[in-house]
C-alpha cells in the first residue's frame, strides 16, 4: 500500500487525533441509553429531562440535577464503569444550563417550579387517562403515565428537602 503522503510504498501515517475525535456532545448525557448500568436508577428521571427540554427547560434542568444527586448517592466514590464521565458530563451540562433554564422559571422557587410541574403533568396526564378506563392502550399509556409520574414526584422530594 503506497502513502498518497509521502509515495513510500508500506508506509502509512496513523491518523492524529483531532478535536472532533476526543470532544463529544454534551446532548448524549441526558438520553438514558448511555447512563452507567450502575447508575440505572436514573434513567426515567433523564428521559423526563430529555422529553420536556424544549417545553419546560428549568424543570428538565432540575430533573437533571437530581439525577447527578442520586447518583452522586448510588456511587460516591464514582467506581463503577464509566460513572465518572457519566457524572462529569452532567455536571457541565449543567452548568451550561443554568443560566438560560432560571430565565425561563415560571415560578419565584426551584421547589414551586417543579412541584407546579408535577401537579400539571397529574391532572392533565394520568388523571385523564384513569378516566378512560379500559379503552384500548390505555393501560400501556396510563402504566406509562404514572411511571412518569411517580419520576417527576422524586425530583420534588430532592427539592423539598432543601
Amino acid at each position: 500500500m503506497t502513502n498518497p503522503e509521502s509515495g513510500h510504498p508500506g508506509l502509512t501515517r496513523r491518523p492524529s487525533r483531532s478535536a472532533a475525535t476526543t470532544t463529544f456532545s454534551m446532548e448524549v448525557f441526558d438520553h438514558e441509553d448511555v447512563v452507567p448500568s450502575s447508575l440505572s436508577f436514573i434513567v426515567p428521571i433523564l428521559r423526563i429531562a430529555k422529553e420536556i427540554e424544549h417545553e419546560r427547560p428549568r424543570v428538565a434542568y432540575l430533573c437533571r440535577f437530581c439525577a447527578l444527586e442520586k447518583a452522586q448517592r448510588l456511587d460516591p466514590s464514582s467506581r463503577g464503569f464509566g460513572v465518572r464521565q457519566f457524572k462529569t458530563g452532567l455536571m457541565l451540562r449543567l452548568e451550561r444550563d443554568n443560566a438560560s433554564s432560571l430565565a425561563s422559571r415560571v415560578k419565584q422557587t426551584d421547589a414551586q417550579e417543579i412541584e407546579s410541574y408535577y401537579q400539571h403533568y397529574y391532572e392533565h396526564y394520568v388523571r385523564s387517562l384513569d378516566q378512560l378506563g379500559d379503552q384500548a392502550n390505555s393501560a400501556h399509556q396510563l402504566g406509562k403515565a404514572y411511571q412518569t409520574a411517580g419520576a417527576l414526584f422524586e425530583v420534588v422530594i430532592c427539592f423539598s428537602r432543601r
